[in-house]
């Protein structure tokens, strides 16, 4: 059973203010050794290093923390049957947001538990640099995504730029907590997500697309160009993961599938759903990979938006200014926005 949201944030160190770096918390940070798994953490401002044998419940600032370091489950890039689907994006290290929408639209109950039943939940990147609480977000997920499986669920947490971004050291957005907390382990903070830790093994075996019956789920988009590769989205989940962190490559540059994935074209950082895509064109791509919509993020508006009649969903509710939020809910094929009190309201397929 997973802990309350009162004793999350005791653990995952929200108490932290701009005249308060000095006493802040952050963590954990788990990596596999051949001793076991090494946790690396700060509390109240001081950095603490201790090894487990095995996975266990630790001690942290204070409080009892359970540690989820059983393997990833296994990702599919296809799916399909008859469950509700929620889908949020761009988190952005506002935890309580995240977990507010979740609980207000009974995704998890008021202790942060499963109650989705069957239903699956995406989330299209970017719960990275911005805010202030990303580690408790990361780890509240991956463990969210276990007990999704024990009653028929999944949760399906796609990479974003951002995440790409920091595991390739790209840190120009990331919370000054973070980079207080790297100088104190004394690691690049990247490094906190190397392949040797928990969550870097976790966050490197993630799809970047995922089609869900008829909708396609990514973080921004495809380009037109896309159709030129002939690929799968196999095939590009497979290139997109292999590819992930340039310096971790075995040979000295990603393969041409691989530039165009991680280029502004590709599916992290494509813009143009919501601009110049030419109709015929966003029509060409949504039959080649026989489906009716794009269901995605990175582009950010006020709400759940739909554009082209329907052919493309917006859902960067803007989350990341710390504010409010909405989720998409899609159920028995309606399509509704769903706001941070549980309030719905229908999506409508207008031209737009």
């Amino acid at each position: 059973m997973y802990i309350n949201k009162k004793l999350v944030l005791g653990l995952f160190g929200l108490f932290i203010s701009a005249n308060s770096m000095a006493m802040f918390n952050e963590g954990p940070y788990v990596f596999s050794e051949k001793e076991g798994y090494r946790v690396e953490l700060i509390c109240a401002g001081k950095a603490r290093s201790f090894y487990l044998q095995a996975q266990s419940h630790i001690e942290y600032c204070g409080q009892r923390m359970a540690l989820e370091l059983t393997p990833n489950p296994p990702q599919v890039s296809q799916i399909e049957g008859a469950f509700p689907v929620a889908a949020l994006s761009d988190i952005h290290g506002q935890y309580d947001i995240m977990i507010q929408l979740l609980k207000a639209n009974k995704i998890v109950d008021e202790n942060g538990n499963w109650v989705f039943g069957k239903g699956h939940l995406v989330i299209t990147g970017d719960i990275f640099d911005r805010g202030s609480q990303v580690t408790e977000a990361l780890w509240y997920i991956k463990w969210l995504e276990g007990e999704a499986l024990k009653y028929g669920g999944r949760v399906h947490f796609l990479l974003g730029n951002h995440e790409v971004m920091v595991l390739n050291g790209d840190l120009r957005y990331l919370h000054k907590k973070y980079l207080k907390a790297a100088s104190l382990i004394g690691t690049p903070f990247e490094q906190l997500f190397s392949k040797k830790s928990v969550l870097g093994q976790w966050l490197r075996s993630k799809n970047v697309v995922i089609k869900i019956n008829e909708n396609l789920f990514l973080h921004g988009g495809f380009h037109p160009n896309i159709l030129g590769f002939k690929a799968s989205l196999k095939e590009i989940n497979r290139v997109f993961r292999a590819e992930l962190v340039a310096d971790e490559l075995s040979v000295a540059k990603r393969s041409k599938l691989g530039r165009y994935l991680h280029g502004t074209k590709g599916p992290i950082w494509y813009r143009g759903l919501f601009s110049n895509i030419d109709r015929e064109a966003l029509s060409k791509i949504l039959a080649y990979f026989n489906a009716s919509r794009f269901i995605v993020g990175h582009t950010s508006h006020s709400e759940v938006v739909s554009r082209h009649f329907g052919k493309v969903i917006g859902i960067d509710s803007s989350i990341k200014l710390g504010h409010k939020g909405e989720l998409l809910l899609i159920d028995k094929g309606v399509f509704w926005r769903a706001d941070m009190q549980g309030q719905r309201v229908k999506l409508h397929f207008d031209e737009r």
